[in-house]
């Protein structure tokens, strides 16, 4: 590989400034872990779709190897370079614009380096939701999420990231560019292309652009921490939840452990004083008319009738849920 020529092909594909070179490389290496990968040859930071394509065929045409990174916030070291083979590190960050937000047809387009956490608020303050969520939401992008078709909290209900895209763009391995931006809910007009990226870990080209699906609001919410008698009653309980509580949404099973370690190490309060092995959280929505919080009340005192929990407790306010699902992000 001419190292000096892929340099220059970098350089006039991104700009000088925004290939990087030397020690400031180091904090594109190191993960959420703190492990440090391997030393990329560069560091290319592309601001449009036709800035990837260009880095993707410079280096196609000098042989060197492509790994993506979003938010770099994956455990599984997927975002950093190994040193088997000389590699390009593309870093989407400033790629971070919602180009368009349609509430009436309940779609957002995004560049693939947007946080999840803006698409919220972006739905939010429109009337809307975008509900795939988990606790790196604020650095975690969509390009990343989609790549690794994210989970995250809310999939219980409303699924993986592969239920919330309509449409990609996608920068194929050559350089060139596949344009499936597509936000039509009804298409019949055969494979549905943008399925197989989803979930590749990048591996079958870069995800630039994403149209996604946004839904209404929720209105009343209520969430809960629940101590578990016994590890057997966990699906008992979802399943009571289910059918006497409307939606639930979220649905989260916890080791003492985990929750031992965030009061320990991060200084979180136990929201209960009662001691079990395993925890629950949960979160239901209810139609409009009817309070979640009742729904939610009535249901754990009958489980704990029924002997399936030792104790419960009903977040009553906005500050008392942030804190219970602190506790799940924290872990």
């Amino acid at each position: 590989m001419d190292e000096p020529n892929l340099l220059e092909a970098l350089r006039d594909a991104v700009g000088d400034r925004h290939v990087v070179t030397g020690v400031d490389r180091d904090p594109y290496r190191t993960d959420e872990w703190q492990r440090v990968g391997a030393l990329p040859v560069a560091v290319a930071l592309p601001r449009t779709t036709e800035e990837v394509a260009a880095v993707v065929t410079a280096c196609s045409e000098a042989g060197a190897a492509v790994v993506t990174q979003g938010g770099h916030t994956g455990l599984s070291g997927g975002a950093q370079v190994t040193g088997d083979v000389a590699s390009v590190l593309v870093s989407l960050r400033r790629m971070n614009t919602i180009e368009e937000l349609d509430p009436t047809d309940h779609t957002v387009r995004v560049e693939a380096g947007v946080t999840i956490e803006a698409i919220q608020e972006a739905a939010a303050e429109a009337g809307r939701l975008f509900a795939p969520d988990w606790g790196a939401r604020g650095s975690a992008t969509i390009g990343g999420a989609v790549s690794t078709n994210a989970g995250g909290i809310n999939v219980l209900h409303y699924g993986t990231m592969r239920d919330h895209v309509l449409g990609l763009e996608v920068v194929l391995a050559d350089g060139r560019v596949w344009n499936g931006l597509r936000s039509l809910r009804k298409d019949s007009t055969g494979y549905r292309l943008a399925d197989l990226f989803i979930g590749a870990e990048g591996t079958l080209g870069i995800v630039t652009r994403a149209v996604l699906r946004l839904l209404p609001a929720v209105h009343d919410e209520r969430s809960a921490m629940v101590a578990l008698r016994a590890l057997d009653g966990v699906l008992p309980l979802l399943d009571r939840c289910r059918e006497a509580a409307g939606t639930v949404t979220a649905f989260e099973l916890i080791p003492a452990a985990g929750l031992d370690l965030v009061v320990e190490r991060i200084g979180r309060q136990r929201p209960m004083t009662s001691d079990a092995d395993w925890y629950v959280l949960v979160r239901i929505a209810t139609p409009d008319g009817l309070d979640a919080g009742v729904a939610l009340g009535e249901l754990l005192r009958e489980a704990a009738e029924e002997g399936l929990i030792i104790d419960a407790v009903v977040a009553a306010s906005a500050e008392q849920t942030h804190n219970l699902w602190a506790l799940r992000d924290d872990i």
